[in-house]
């Protein structure tokens, strides 16, 4: 499939019809398209999303969510009219306008449709659509902005199908041109589709799962295994067993309510995170007009700083505290000699009281024994003289052990916990101290450096914070960071709570399957049922097969792809596939083997992986779609522009639309290796009032200097 035209009607900047024409050359599949900026580029590629998807259009393109999420959809309707067109509108004398609105257009006001509305149409060929023979598709998208009704039109052959109309025209675009899910590889902004490689919330997981799922052809086979699921439940709610079936209808019920919620918690979780992207992009916006006002300091660095004041401010208070206790001891150390003889006599003196008390107890006991003896003698019945002879005998020996104490003067006398508590101080003094203080003295500098320095960083936003346009920037960045911070809870509950009802989800789908086994059948059900088990069985081995063999297949290709873009030979050792449940995440190992954090990758090597990804997904699917690419060599340098040019973009489809901005995204050398593959170039120009497209010839595309 391929686009023949492109036209735009009173779409934005593109007053009246303009139409862009695609001659197909197997051999050139690029075409360019290019203006210089606010001149309609991006505009013309949102137009395209718009006209497949209308509402979906959320779903596709995350800068548009943005807008429509703030505003809502009919006023992003509303704004899509040509200001020109606009002013000849509100011109238009209201009497008309009431008579569409009535009875709509009729040959008499069929002319007003010019100003009162908006379109944009595709039309295709080489289409393929199964039982439906066909050479060329047109699908058409419009808005009346009178009687605020938007029109989708499919033209098969020129004229339009039952097909189209019965089965719906968004799910007709969906099934048989480009599903949305897959839609944002085919349409995007290369500023964008490195987000691809940041997909780090579980919103960003699950699509790119459902885009895999889809791309890959997984999602049919689920499909059908589900409807055989479901065929198998409607035999069992007609079943004649009335007991089980109403509590297998009950079970569904509570199934069906629960699956509802889990939806509408994952679309309202999805909802946060783009409206966290957007604060937190505002908040990058404010913080870069903090700082061409003179004041770069965000609150999260105020913050920080203040509680270093504080913490440096406990801190000199506890060095303060130190140092004091280290000078009571100071007049000891200055002393020197003086306190090593003080130390001397101390101990000596100490020594000396020692010993003389020690002498003192002996001669204490000495007595005491003595004094005890006599008494016994005296007591005893042995004869005087011999009683006599004896205690002078016992008076002699006992006298060895008793000494006079000497009469030397103690000069200090301490006690024997003074004693040690001076010898602490002295050991102190004379082994650790001096290292210690001079520790304590280099550490209470530093800290009162951290502090004054901060002190005078504070003082200087402070004084910046009383200027009262920085003082309002601060605080609408103030509220912003306070909102963010409630998005952050917001999510985390929502995770939580999604958590649980997936839980429960589970246990009802567990007792669903038990119910549905003992719901008994009607015997011509029950054969059917039994052919819908065996391909429910035979489905869920293939799918388990298919799934492991595209899993390993696009491992492949997104190593090969990496490894040829890139200009580091065996950058990429291992990609692997993770597939958990709805969400799918990507991983990259280095060549031995250690896993590559895709956020300390260069925006350029972003671009390159997530560019990798999408020509593994295209190629290993087969689509046939045009791909279109805004901005498609600027976040390159020199050598992957080159090879994005030679080897990338001649490969991804038949037919390639590029919206390079010219000398900056795309220069003449670069473009010179472009031209042998480019079919056709185009400018967009604008008359101050509106744009239009011209083509031009190929060789006049870049001028040379």
């Amino acid at each position: 499939m391929i686009i023949k035209s492109i036209t735009l009607g009173n779409y934005r900047l593109y007053e009246g019809k303009n139409i862009i024409k695609f001659k197909q050359d197997d051999d050139k599949p690029i075409f360019l398209i290019s203006g210089e900026n606010g001149f309609g580029k991006t505009t013309f590629l949102h137009s395209l999303i718009w006209c497949l998807y209308g509402r979906l259009i959320t779903e596709v393109e995350a800068e548009v969510r943005k807008d429509i999420a703030n505003s809502g959809y009919n006023s992003f309707l509303r704004n899509n009219l040509n200001n020109n067109v606009r002013a000849k509108l509100d011109a238009l004398d209201d009497s008309k306008k009431d008579a569409i609105k009535r009875r709509g257009y009729s040959s008499d006001n069929e002319d007003l449709k010019r100003i009162t509305t908006y379109y944009v149409a595709i039309e295709f060929e080489d289409v393929v659509i199964p039982s439906l023979p066909c050479t060329s598709l047109k699908v058409v998208r419009s808005y009346d902005m009178v009687t605020e009704k938007e029109n989708v039109d499919i033209l098969i052959d020129g004229v339009r199908n039952e097909l189209t109309a019965t089965i719906g025209f968004e799910v007709f675009i969906n099934d048989f041109i480009l599903n949305k899910d897959i839609a944002r590889f085919f349409f995007f902004d290369s500023e964008q589709i490195v987000a691809l490689a940041e997909t780090n919330t579980s919103t960003e997981k699950r699509r790119l799962c459902s885009a895999y799922n889809e791309v890959l052809g997984v999602r049919k086979y689920e499909d059908l295994k589900k409807n055989l699921e479901n065929v198998r439940l409607r035999f069992r709610k007609k079943s004649s067993d009335v007991a089980s079936r109403e509590k297998l209808v009950s079970m569904l019920n509570k199934q069906e309510e629960l699956e509802k919620q889990v939806g509408d918690k994952r679309q309202d979780l999805s909802n946060l995170e783009s409206e966290l992207l957007q604060l937190r992009s505002e908040d990058e916006s404010i913080q870069l007009q903090l700082m061409r006002e003179g004041n770069d300091a965000t609150s999260a660095e105020i913050a920080r700083i203040e509680k270093l004041i504080e913490t440096t401010k406990q801190k000199d208070e506890e060095y303060k505290r130190q140092l004091r206790q280290f000078i009571d001891f100071a007049p000891f150390a200055i002393t020197g000699k003086l306190f090593k003889e003080t130390r001397d006599q101390i101990e000596y003196d100490f020594k000396l009281r020692e010993a003389k008390n020690d002498q003192l107890s002996r001669n204490l006991v000495v007595s005491q024994i003595t004094s005890d003896l006599m008494l016994m003698f005296e007591h005893s019945t042995i004869s005087s003289p011999q009683k006599s002879e004896l205690i002078l005998q016992v008076q002699d020996v006992l006298e060895k052990y008793k000494h006079d104490v000497t009469d030397e003067n103690v000069l200090l006398s301490v006690s024997e916990q003074d004693y040690e508590e001076f010898l602490a101080i002295y050991n102190n003094l004379t082994t650790t101290y001096k290292s210690e203080f001079e520790h304590l003295a280099e550490d209470y500098k530093k800290n009162k450096l951290v502090l004054e320095r901060n002190s005078r960083r504070l003082s200087n936003i402070q004084s910046k914070e009383k200027d009262e346009l920085i003082k309002s920037i601060r605080t609408q960045k103030n509220q912003i960071e306070k909102t963010i911070a409630q998005k952050d809870a917001e999510i985390r509950k929502m995770h939580e709570s999604i958590g649980e009802l997936s839980q429960e989800l589970a246990t009802v789908c567990k007792l669903v399957s038990e119910l549905s086994k003992k719901v008994s059948l009607d015997d011509s059900d029950a054969k059917k049922d039994a052919v819908a088990e065996q391909l429910i069985d035979e489905l869920s081995t293939f799918l388990i097969s298919l799934k492991q063999e595209k899993k390993y297949s696009l491992e492949r290709r997104i190593k090969t792809t990496l490894n040829t873009l890139m200009h580091k030979e065996d950058f990429i050792g291992k990609v692997e596939v993770v597939i958990d449940g709805e969400d799918m995440d990507i991983n990259l190992f280095s060549i031995d083997g250690k896993v590559i954090n895709k956020d300390s990758l260069s925006k350029g090597e972003q671009q390159l992986y997530a560019t990798s990804i999408l020509k593994a997904l295209v190629d290993e699917s087969g689509i046939q779609f045009p791909v279109f690419i805004d901005s498609p060599l600027q976040k390159f340098d020199k050598s992957h522009a080159t090879k994005i040019i030679t080897e990338f973009y001649p490969q991804i489809s038949k037919q390639v639309v590029l919206f390079p901005l010219l000398y900056k995204e795309l220069t003449a050398e670069e473009y010179n290796v472009m031209k042998p593959l480019v079919k056709a170039t185009y400018l967009i120009k604008n008359d101050v009032t509106h744009s239009f497209f011209e083509e031009v010839p190929v060789k006049e595309f870049i001028k040379e200097s």
